[in-house]
């Protein structure tokens, strides 16, 4: 759980838990100068993970093919064919792909083709594309599932709130997660291990027995630095990738389980063999 305390106050701070649906866009990006965070855990005497946390895009939400598709068209309009791995190695994950995509490829073929351009084209490209987006295999059968099983839930994306908020409300995942941390609420975005401390903190968990879900290397990055037990998930987009960041690889969501979770939690924290399959 999270405690906010005034530094002023002189009473006793009382601990109480986040409430649920509480989104980290409700900060304004920002804690207020007067609040401290501390963290409050307890002891956990069986091996198992406190909290699961799951990237956005790529990982619940296919975002990822309709954008390339997006990108893909831009580029052939100024004559430049955009090649898969490229776009998944430079854009997937990063914050400032798309400023790499514009110096790296589209300025250098065309010089009056300018930042504001791409911006634009592109905007009207995604109009198009996004109407195709559809949630990931196996999202739509494995959060309920873990809800039912008591899991804590939450998601740490490096895109911004609204982003994030409009494909969760789109397709009603809100309600499953306790907390949303979005890149725009920290100074630090991934792979920097901001987002998903951020996440712990407002979900109540220690990194350590955080669970992560991702597709992106850089993703897998952010959540490592931040200590926590990554499960790498490449999508058709990023499955070219080296995942030897991840602590475990599988195919996709659809194979997740409370008891597959449960055997890598005792894998983790030393009582299980390994043995989890795909």
């Amino acid at each position: 759980m999270v405690v906010y305390r005034k530094k002023t106050d002189n009473y006793r701070t009382q601990r109480r838990p986040l409430p649920v649906g509480f989104v980290a866009a409700s900060l304004g990006g920002t804690i207020p100068a007067n609040f401290t965070i501390r963290k409050a855990h307890s002891p956990v005497t069986n091996p198992q993970f406190e909290a699961i946390i799951f990237d956005h895009d790529g990982t619940l939400v296919d975002t990822e093919s309709p954008d390339f598709e997006a990108c893909t068209i831009l580029c052939r309009e100024q004559g430049i064919e955009l090649s898969l791995e490229y776009w998944a190695e430079n854009i997937v994950g990063h914050m400032d792909g798309y400023t790499t995509l514009f110096n790296e490829q589209l300025h250098p073929a065309n010089p009056h083709f300018t930042l504001d351009n791409m911006w634009q084209r592109l905007h009207q490209l995604w109009e198009k594309t996004l109407e195709h987006t559809q949630l990931m295999p196996g999202v739509e059968t494995l959060l309920p599932h873990l809800r039912k099983e008591g899991y804590k839930m939450g998601v740490a994306t490096a895109a911004d709130r609204d982003w994030a908020n409009r494909w969760l409300t789109r397709f009603n995942l809100l309600p499953y997660f306790q907390t949303v941390a979005t890149g725009q609420d920290v100074t630090r975005n991934k792979p920097a291990p901001d987002v998903y401390l951020l996440a712990a903190e407002l979900l109540g968990a220690n990194p350590a027995r955080c669970l992560v879900f991702e597709d992106s290397v850089a993703g897998a990055s952010s959540a490592r630095a931040a200590g926590m037990t990554v499960v790498a998930v490449p999508s058709p987009i990023t499955q070219s990738l080296d995942f030897s960041v991840a602590n475990h690889t599988i195919s996709g969501l659809q194979n997740v389980s409370a008891a597959w979770i449960e055997q890598l939690a005792r894998t983790v924290f030393g009582n299980g063999q390994q043995n989890l399959g795909d």
